[in-house]
């Protein structure tokens, strides 16, 4: 399918979005989705029914009293969020306790779920069908038998936000040493929405791209004056998935409105060297 003829099932937003919106039980008719996103024939995918309403009722009200205890980072104070996992964007440079961390973070994820299968595993294996049957999987880490967490849960209070930015800048940090030589750029993202906020809190995204020559080190300044940029924001429903070609486009999160959190899972995602995989990472 050429990507004229594909961009027909994809809805234009705001005049340079275009965005592919799927039923989870579908993602078999579309096999080349994540082809599409790395040449730009879409911009960003909508699973919808990842999850019923039913399947996410408790988590919310679980996860505020910390149940299961997840391990617990943060954002910087001003930004009123914080994680369960360890990102790596936060983490130490060097990774100290990091990987210690994996393999209890990802089985308190399962039993977070009341579904048979834990989210990763759901998640994975939707991902991998879109991308003609690529695994999507952690990275190996910096010692045998290591893995990186293959998401983080990310909790946005009131006022809960994230500045704009592109994720390709976040490989030229420390904690990224080590994976930068496992992947290539673009990096692209999926949230999964487990609980939505009042107001705000939307995936606010900019007509503002930022190519790369399919390295980091390309990647250089934002120069971008936001009120001047053409936008698209959304509110993803709980239980729903949207994967966007984050490494490239600027975005943000919208602040937060009222008393209630917004709750996602979230994951960082790129092309393995020899391309073989889709390495992801929380």
């Amino acid at each position: 399918m050429s990507e004229a003829v594909a961009a027909n099932d994809a809805r234009e937003l705001g005049g340079f979005f275009r965005l592919l919106e799927i039923d989870a039980a579908e993602v078999d008719a579309h096999p080349q989705a994540f082809e599409r996103l790395r040449r730009s024939g879409v911009h960003g995918v909508m699973l919808h029914d990842v999850y019923r309403s039913d399947e996410l009722a408790d988590i919310g009200e679980r996860l505020a009293r910390h149940d299961p205890p997840f391990v617990q980072t943060s954002f910087p104070e001003e930004f009123h969020s914080w994680f369960y996992g360890i990102n790596l964007n936060l983490a130490h440079p060097d990774l100290v306790g990091y990987f210690e961390e994996v393999d209890r973070f990802q089985e308190q994820l399962r039993a977070l779920f009341p579904t048979e299968r834990a989210p990763q595993e759901t998640i994975a294996e939707l991902l991998q069908r879109l991308d003609g049957g690529r695994p999507f999987v952690a990275p190996p880490g910096l010692r045998r038998g290591q893995r990186y967490m293959f998401a983080t849960l990310r909790c946005h209070m009131r006022g809960g936000h994230i500045p704009a930015h592109v994720d390709n800048e976040f490989a030229l940090r420390r904690s990224y040493r080590h994976l930068r030589d496992l992947v290539e750029a673009p990096i692209l993202s999926f949230v999964l929405a487990l609980a939505a906020a009042e107001e705000g809190g939307a995936l606010k995204i900019f007509n503002y791209r930022q190519d790369t020559a399919g390295d980091f080190e390309s990647s250089g300044p934002i120069e971008a004056n936001l009120d001047q940029l053409e936008s698209v924001s959304f509110r993803i429903p709980p239980g729903s998935v949207i994967v966007i070609d984050s490494g490239r486009y600027l975005h943000e999160v919208t602040p937060v409105i009222g008393e209630t959190p917004r709750w996602t899972l979230c994951s960082f995602m790129a092309l393995s060297r020899d391309h073989t995989s889709m390495y992801c990472w929380g």
